[in-house]
């Protein structure tokens, strides 16, 4: 079971259709759709990847499959951009 952490040098915000980071860092911002948005709120309470994905499964008209490259993808940009990073916690 994967866990992430967000690392310090992120910052976000939210919006009304989602989300905006910015990684202190390099100085490059990033936007988050609604389903982006839920996944780093997910992050934030420390969850899973199994688990972000048992989520939007959940809470969205998604099967298992496609939820699961969603978020792996999501996680893949996440971790490129340094704004992750996995935890063995």
């Amino acid at each position: 079971m994967t866990r992430y952490r967000i690392v310090p040098d992120a910052l976000s915000a939210s919006l009304s259709d989602g989300a905006v980071l910015l990684q202190l860092y390099t100085k490059r911002y990033f936007s988050l759709n609604d389903t982006g948005s839920r996944i780093w709120s997910l992050l934030e309470q420390h969850a899973s990847e199994d688990e972000i994905v048992e989520t939007l499964v959940r809470e969205y008209d998604v099967e298992t499959p496609e939820a699961t490259l969603a978020v792996r993808r999501l996680l893949d940009d996440l971790l490129a951009e340094r704004l992750i990073e996995p935890t063995s916690a």
